[in-house]
């Protein structure tokens, strides 16, 4: 297993550890952090017809053609 050594600012390390006290099921920093890699790596792909549909609606966004919600 390899060794990573990561610094992060002092306020995210109490984030940290405020954290690791309200989920005791992560026993550690090392823990916590393979876990949310690993969910970082393995999320599932959007679709290619999600990726349109989002492609279409910022175009629409840009282009103005918007409905405000109060007129649905």
């Amino acid at each position: 297993m390899s060794t990573l050594n990561v610094k992060v600012p002092d306020e995210m390390d109490e984030d940290i550890e405020a954290f690791l006290e309200d989920h005791p099921h992560y026993l550690n920093k090392s823990e916590l952090v393979r876990d949310a890699l690993r969910h970082m790596i393995e999320v599932p792909r959007l679709s290619e017809r999600t990726l349109e549909d989002d492609r279409i609606s910022r175009r629409q966004i840009e282009d103005g053609n918007v409905t405000r919600l109060d007129d649905l």
